[in-house]
């Protein structure tokens, strides 16, 4: 299985409720396909960078998941159906790039766990380091 990331952009005069349906169902097709749901992170309203079919703003969810290609393209032809699925976008992560994430995520909590240990709260101005090529 491979892992992909989908954004979508609906419609903004949906509710709440329909925006909900929509996100369940794309997880409940990834699912049944024999997928696994990762995270799903909601964005909700935002202004978009020109109109689409009328309307300045959009309403947009991310969803990272494993998946089998052929539930993916499934998900997409669903999508291409939907008149309130205005866009959408799919990536597959690529392996370099997942280890190369990890690598970050794994570096950044050790710095974090190192600013706790010494006790800063990590906003105070780093001292710079005496300057060695100083002759005199």
């Amino acid at each position: 299985m491979r892992q992909y990331e989908t954004m979508v952009l609906l419609s903004p005069e949906l509710t709440d409720e329909t925006v909900e349906e929509k996100i369940s169902g794309f997880e409940k097709k990834v699912t049944e396909g024999g997928g696994e749901i990762l995270n799903v992170d909601r964005w909700g309203k935002k202004r978009l960078a020109y109109p689409i079919q009328r309307q300045r703003h959009g309403i947009y969810f991310i969803v990272t998941y494993h998946s089998e290609p052929e539930v993916v393209a499934d998900i997409e032809r669903d999508m291409r159906i939907d008149e309130e699925t205005w866009r959408y976008m799919t990536v597959r992560m690529d392996e370099a790039l997942l280890r190369k994430l990890e690598k970050n995520a794994k570096s950044a909590a050790a710095r974090e766990r190192e600013s706790a240990s010494e006790g800063g709260d990590g906003d105070s101005p780093r001292r710079p380091a005496p300057d060695s090529s100083d002759d005199s």
